[in-house]
């Protein structure tokens, strides 16, 4: 009818695609520095609109985080109707379907996929728990079908194993390397499946470690901002954290941290660099240089699982907090951070030329992941049995068999 007037066509799932652009933006930036009003603008709602669904930024938050870890868990891979998963070989076909599936559910919300890891603790008690029950669901549900591949293995195998093969389908998000979804699905299954069958070697008891006061020493004061700086960042996130609070436990007046640092993004990117030093050192040290790619990869590994264990706030603050720099640091450290994983990949495509560059970059990650997932959840207890044992679970995602391109 001439001169009618078009009518906006609401979308049905309006709430999921807030959701998606939500989740996002939370994993990319930082729950501090999304604004609603930046989210609405993704979806092309308006305020009003999109507090109709979520009455806060909080409310919006908690359930990204709760719904992407539900979703795994809705879509899980049913097994073939008939099938005996008492039968190791069919409990291993299972899981390999089980693991496509995850992989394939990952990939299509991995720009959000960082919620899980870095932004958690962000989360209220309550909401806290139930990601934490969701996941523990997960594992519980591949450590069914390990108990059935390894009958005679202990539970805390049974556990790290079924841990190590979900790292590495959460791996995906860590990266934005690109795979054709059919080969991602299946190069992720086939090495969280062979994580499944890794030998670890026993858990040494040694019994609780004694708690122990640290030794006293003299440092710079400088060096005792960065790591007040380093500890309060890993405990409370870099919102959170106050340049008052930082420079009480680092020994110093307020006036005192500006006489070394400007700003606490100026500390931030100090300690981030630091991180890198250290990382490299420990690299070079490890007797990388001049020897064969299979043997270079191998101490890589080691080194890299060593250094995670003994220096892990360190670590969590330099991966978890380059975000909430300013775009040139940001860039600055994420150059460094491709230089570590493209040493990764030359070394892997050393040891099997012909394997892509994508894939060896896949591989690269879920390696690296694996180990900040498992110290986790393993609590980083620092002691060689624990060591050994991720190393061997991170040894078993690199040995890239089959995986050749095409």
């Amino acid at each position: 009818m001439a001169g009618a007037q078009r009518v906006a066509v609401r979308p049905r799932n309006r709430k999921q695609l807030i959701l998606a652009a939500a989740g996002e933006a939370f994993a990319e930036r930082g729950y501090h520095h999304v604004g609603m009003e930046e989210i609405a603008a993704a979806v092309g709602v308006s305020g009003p609109a999109l507090y109709r669904h979520f009455p806060s930024k909080y409310a919006l938050f908690a359930t990204c985080a709760t719904s992407l870890s539900g979703r795994l868990l809705d879509e899980w891979a049913a097994a073939p109707l008939g099938a005996d998963l008492a039968d190791p070989v069919v409990a291993t076909a299972h899981l390999h379907d089980v693991f496509a599936t995850l992989a394939r559910v990952t990939a299509g919300q991995r720009r959000a996929g960082g919620i899980y890891r870095w932004e958690g603790r962000y989360l209220e008690p309550a909401d806290r728990e139930a990601v934490r029950r969701q996941f523990e669901e997960m594992i519980e549900r591949v450590a069914t079908g390990v108990r059935t591949v390894r009958p005679d293995d202990p539970p805390a195998d049974v556990d790290l194993l079924s841990s190590g093969a979900l790292s590495v389908v959460a791996s995906i998000t860590a990266h934005r390397t690109s795979l054709p979804i059919t080969r991602l699905t299946r190069m992720v299954a086939d090495t969280a499946t062979r994580v499944v069958h890794t030998d670890v070697p026993p858990q040494r008891s040694t019994g609780d470690p004694l708690p122990t006061a640290p030794a006293a020493r003299r440092v710079p004061r400088r060096t005792a901002v960065l790591e007040s700086a380093v500890h309060q960042f890993h405990a409370e996130g870099f919102a959170e954290v106050t340049i008052e609070a930082i420079a009480a436990e680092a020994g110093l007046t307020t006036s005192g941290f500006y006489r070394h640092f400007r700003s606490k993004a100026e500390v931030l990117l100090e300690a981030c660099l630091v991180a890198s030093r250290d990382l490299d050192a420990a690299v070079e040290a490890a007797g990388i240089r001049g020897a064969p790619p299979g043997v270079a990869l191998d101490r890589l590994a080691r080194a890299y699982v060593a250094h995670s264990f003994s220096h892990q706030e360190q670590m969590s603050v330099y991966y978890a907090n380059v975000a909430t720099l300013p775009a040139a640091d940001q860039a600055r450290l994420r150059a460094l951070q491709r230089d570590h994983v493209a040493l990764w990949v030359t070394l892997l495509r050393g040891t099997l030329p012909d394997l892509g560059p994508a894939e060896a970059r896949f591989l690269a990650m879920a390696a690296i992941s694996t180990v900040t997932d498992l110290g986790r959840r393993l609590h980083w207890r620092d002691d060689d049995s624990t060591r050994a044992r991720v190393h061997a679970i991170v040894g078993q995602i690199l040995a890239a068999d089959g995986l050749s391109a095409p």
